[in-house]
């Protein structure tokens, strides 16, 4: 659960006096003043995906090997992946593990 979700969920209680909304309303502005602008990281990070995106063959990859083909590290390749349009996760059965690939 986000923290915007747990503010509206508060808000939406029996028991919220309007003070509580009040303060909830202004948490969830704060959030979107500060979410409006994209971190260094996510602006380093999108040069990345294209590169994954590149690095994707016609055949289903594990998170390690695209990481090894890109030059980053397999969490990282694996928490991209998950942020990429159009990438398909297929779960891993027993030991063998996931692969992704891009839908056509």
């Amino acid at each position: 659960m986000t923290k915007r979700e747990f503010l509206t969920k508060t808000m939406e209680l029996e028991g919220c006096t309007d003070e509580m909304r009040e303060v909830a309303t202004k948490m969830i502005e704060a959030l979107d003043k500060k979410s409006s602008k994209p971190t260094k990281a996510q602006i380093e990070n999108e040069a990345v995906k294209i590169k994954i995106a590149e690095a994707m063959g016609a055949e289903p990859q594990t998170a390690k090997a695209i990481a090894e083909a890109v030059g980053i590290s397999t969490n990282k390749a694996a928490a991209l992946l998950k942020q990429i349009e159009g990438v398909v996760k297929v779960e891993g059965k027993g030991k063998n593990p996931a692969t992704y690939y891009i839908a056509e």
